[in-house]
């Protein structure tokens, strides 16, 4: 068993590493979405502990994608949220990440964003429309038995679309040979 690693020369110890979402300027810090700026940062910071308290250390290609995608909504809601910034900088850094108190349960947290993103689709707008994509992904991301949020993220990418992701990520490269 030892020489198949050595014949196929796949490191087994290869790092996982985490890619920094790209966040030149934050798509929903703005008052044209109809979140006020202090339930914006109180769902920053809860996305973000939610992030910290749950990828364990050593997480794996899709635990550190999903990371990215969580804290990058989190610093489009809040750029300066102190908890996604840090959270950001030590994932991107590999340091150990100090466990955040949520103010929130990841049960609640999906309730919160769920029932948010329904409230922004009633008020229409293409800003509010597109935040409650992110909101309900995110609300089923957090917690993938809330059947309401599935039900909401399932008839968005009906009606809608799917979610665009590298609008809120930037694109990332690929290592040369890779597709």
């Amino acid at each position: 068993m030892f020489c198949l690693c050595m014949n196929c020369g796949v490191s087994l110890s290869a790092e996982i590493k985490y890619t920094e979402p790209e966040v030149k300027e934050a798509r929903f810090d703005t008052a044209d979405v109809n979140l006020l700026k202090v339930d914006r940062d109180k769902l920053a910071s809860s996305v973000a502990a939610y992030v910290v308290n749950s990828v364990k250390d050593g997480a794996d290609a899709a635990a550190m994608e999903k990371a990215r995608k969580l804290l990058g909504f989190a610093l489009h809601l809040s750029p300066r949220n102190r908890d996604a910034v840090i959270a950001n900088f030590q994932f991107k850094k590999g340091l150990a990440k100090r466990k955040i108190q949520p103010e929130y349960s990841p049960v609640t947290l999906a309730e919160v964003l769920q029932s948010r993103a329904m409230f922004l689709i009633k008020n229409g707008g293409n800003l509010n429309v597109d935040l409650a994509g992110y909101m309900l992904f995110v609300a089923v991301q957090v917690d993938s038995t809330n059947e309401t949020a599935i039900y909401e993220l399932e008839m968005y990418r009906k009606d809608i679309g799917a979610i665009d992701w590298s609008s809120l990520l930037g694109e990332v490269t690929k290592a040369k040979g890779s597709k």
